[in-house]
């Protein structure tokens, strides 16, 4: 029992390193949600075969080798067809260009205003306005270049896709009654025509309407 076992360890160890090899020299951040799907699967083949004395290593070494062969012929295959390898893979989404936000890519790609915000300041990019092109990457990371490098203001969301987020505001001690002053006073009398706004005490208001997003132009208001 025990020699099986070590014997399916060892041989698991070896399909691992082959499916690495196969993969190619790739940092973490660089494997995509396909490659994974690699190491995923070849994990639930092992964790299946290991405890179970009806799988022999025989037949854990026939699934290590298909899977390894299925593995060499996809990358094989994905390397010299791009419209394969966009099926299978993916290709980058550009979710922000020339300062205007695609709304289209945003939601394909499941990615909320918050979460955008996120991905932005891990990159030290802490407004939405000072976001001049966003890539989405194949592996989850984004590609970003600022308007400033300069800019350093630290903006918070108040109103996404039309709803106030009030617990922002307590969280920073404002009002929805100041806010909402603030809004009808730069012309903005419907809640459900602004898309995406932020405002920091240094820059004031940063609003994006969805005539904005249409138009592809932006109200900055201090």
């Amino acid at each position: 029992m025990l020699i099986s076992i070590s014997l399916k360890l060892i041989f698991g160890l070896l399909g691992l390193l082959i499916v690495v090899r196969l993969i190619g020299k790739k940092s973490l951040s660089n494997i995509t949600p396909f490659d994974l799907v690699y190491t995923l699967v070849l994990g639930g083949i092992l964790e299946e075969s290991i405890y179970d004395d009806k799988v022999n290593i025989g037949h854990l070494l026939f699934a290590l080798t298909l899977w390894a062969s299925m593995i060499y012929f996809i990358e094989r295959v994905v390397q010299k067809n791009d419209r394969i390898n966009q099926l299978l893979k993916g290709e980058p989404s550009i979710l922000i260009k020339n300062g205007t936000l695609n709304l289209k890519e945003l939601s394909r790609n499941n990615i909320e205003m918050e979460q955008l915000r996120t991905m932005l300041r891990q990159q030290q990019c802490f407004s939405v306005e000072n976001a001049r092109h966003v890539v989405l990457e194949n592996a989850g990371q984004i590609s970003l270049v600022k308007e400033s490098d300069e800019d350093k203001v630290m903006s918070i969301m108040v109103v996404d896709e039309g709803m106030i987020q009030d617990r922002v505001l307590q969280t920073h001690d404002l009002e929805r009654a100041w806010l909402m002053e603030q809004l009808e006073r730069k012309g903005y009398h419907s809640l459900e025509d602004i898309l995406y706004a932020e405002w920091s005490e240094e820059k004031g208001f940063y609003i994006v309407t969805n005539d904005d997003v249409l138009n592809r132009t932006y109200r900055i208001d201090g």
